[in-house]
């Protein structure tokens, strides 16, 4: 989704804490240091979060960042509204409702006897970093407990999907309690009891004022994830060949031009951007299916030349088409991830473009 989502500061001032400087951080990511402060599209918070991966260069920096010290006064409106809420399970079941203003992480929460499974799964495409966010959404929601009820809540176990890493002990370490690899989901496992913990923090105003603002915050949110999805699905479907206009995917959406570019401005989305985030997504499937030429997948994508593809990716990706594909086979696809440059370019290309005349993702 090209979703307009803020990340949480309580996580980058965990960054800085670690010793990184966020304004390096951000320009490597083509982002400035007050941008990381606003909502950013998906394609930005993955340049993001790949650029801080590979800088912090420790896999299990997930657990640090979850459960290092929380500062309240960093709270957006989903913390805020969690934390006047009555207990912990109601302030779980607030997190749950609204997490998708601050993460690409979606919760579950299911209550089986003296248990309380809290599910958490990764909805964006798989990333080098994608452990690593789980984690930080794992181990905030522990540290959140622990803060608000003022009591050393220990989970039951962890639960985690996919074999163990070299840095498995350190989950036990982290979270002090089991830790279960190779599980069917990713889940932190509490005491029912934990949920009926009071917050210290209760306030039923507050709560009441900011499960408002929150509610707003998800409604906007949800109308940019759909307008964002359907004019990817009509892009996937147009671009054999020929780039497609804003005026060709308007019509396939069954609406006017003027309309699709109101709604496009309005949430805060650039047809621009869509278009070459969908060349992207198709270029890395046909280069990881090995089948097409890099000269076919020039002319499925609408490029007037495969140098003008070759410089494009290149500017996506950091890599040539022929290094992508040589590094497929070398790893699983699943563990690639592109490394986005700024956006720059006209809003609407309606022919097929050489490089540098549409802009790239972000």
């Amino acid at each position: 989704m090209t979703s307009t989502a803020a990340l949480p500061l309580n996580m980058l001032a965990g960054i800085q804490k670690a010793g990184i400087d966020l304004a390096e951080l951000a320009a490597v990511a083509g982002l400035t240091a007050a941008e990381l402060k606003k909502p950013l599209t998906e394609a930005q918070a993955d340049r993001f979060f790949t650029a801080a991966y590979e800088r912090v260069g420790d896999p299990a920096v997930g657990l640090f960042l979850g459960l290092q010290p929380m500062r309240p006064e960093l709270f957006g409106v989903v913390g805020f509204s969690a934390m006047a809420c009555s207990s912990f399970g109601a302030a779980l079941e607030r997190i749950k409702r609204y997490n998708a203003l601050v993460s690409a992480c979606e919760l579950d929460i299911l209550v089986d006897g003296d248990e309380a499974v809290v599910g958490v799964r990764y909805a964006g495409p798989e990333r080098p970093y994608s452990r690593c966010r789980l984690d930080i959404q794992m181990g905030t929601l522990l540290n959140f407990g622990r803060l608000f009820t003022e009591r050393e809540i220990v989970p039951l176990r962890l639960t985690l999907a996919g074999a163990a890493p070299p840095y498995h002990a350190r989950y036990a370490e982290a979270f002090g309690c089991p830790a279960l690899f190779g599980q069917a989901q990713d889940a932190i496992v509490f005491h029912r009891s934990d949920l009926d913990l009071p917050l210290v923090s209760a306030n039923p105003g507050v709560a009441a004022l900011f499960e408002d603002a929150a509610e707003r915050d998800l409604v906007a949110h949800r109308s940019a994830h759909d307008t964002a999805n359907a004019v990817r699905e009509a892009l996937r479907q147009l671009l054999h060949g020929d780039v497609p206009s804003i005026e060709q995917v308007a019509g396939a959406l069954c609406v006017s031009q003027r309309t699709l570019q109101r709604r496009l401005a309005r949430e805060g989305l650039r047809f621009s951007a869509l278009l070459d985030e969908a060349r992207l997504e198709m270029a890395r499937r046909y280069l990881a299916a090995g089948r097409a030429s890099l000269t076919e997948i020039a002319y499925l994508l609408g490029f007037a030349d495969p140098n003008s593809f070759f410089r494009s990716f290149k500017r996506w990706t950091g890599k040539t088409p022929a290094d992508y594909r040589h590094g497929q086979e070398a790893e699983p696809v699943r563990l690639e991830a592109p490394a986005f440059e700024p956006m720059t370019g006209p809003a609407s290309p309606a022919t097929r473009q050489p490089a540098g005349s549409a802009a790239p993702p972000g």
